[in-house]
């Protein structure tokens, strides 16, 4: 019993680490719906919206390994329109980077001004 319940936490924990970067990603580009990132597969919708990319395009996430290539160029946008460098994008396919890396995506602002 104990068990299934630290596994239930921990999940849900887990969870909320890997969807609150697309919420505040979602909420800064003004998005009116940002809380919609927490929602199982309404998220993709999210991600697609933030990557200006056709919605469409998601029946390629059925097909395998075109489903990697899509999301990396999902999130390469998604990058981009953080003003990062689309490089992002390509790790967010790699397992535990990737949550760094959204995190990196929803939360550093780059400096706007130059020095001197």
């Amino acid at each position: 019993m104990f068990n299934s319940a630290v596994s239930w936490i921990s999940t849900l924990i887990l969870y909320i680490l890997e969807t609150y970067p697309l919420y505040l990603i979602a909420a800064k580009s003004g998005q009116e719906n940002a809380w919609l990132a927490f929602v199982p597969l309404v998220n993709i919708w999210m991600m697609f919206q933030l990557a200006d990319v056709d919605l469409w395009l998601a029946l390629l996430l059925l097909l395998p390994g075109i489903d990697l290539l899509v999301l990396i160029w999902v999130w390469m946008r998604i990058a981009e329109s953080t003003n990062k460098s689309s490089f992002w994008g390509i790790l967010m396919v790699v397992p535990v980077v990737n949550l760094a890396v959204a995190w990196y995506l929803a939360v550093y602002e780059p400096p706007t001004g130059r020095l001197g």
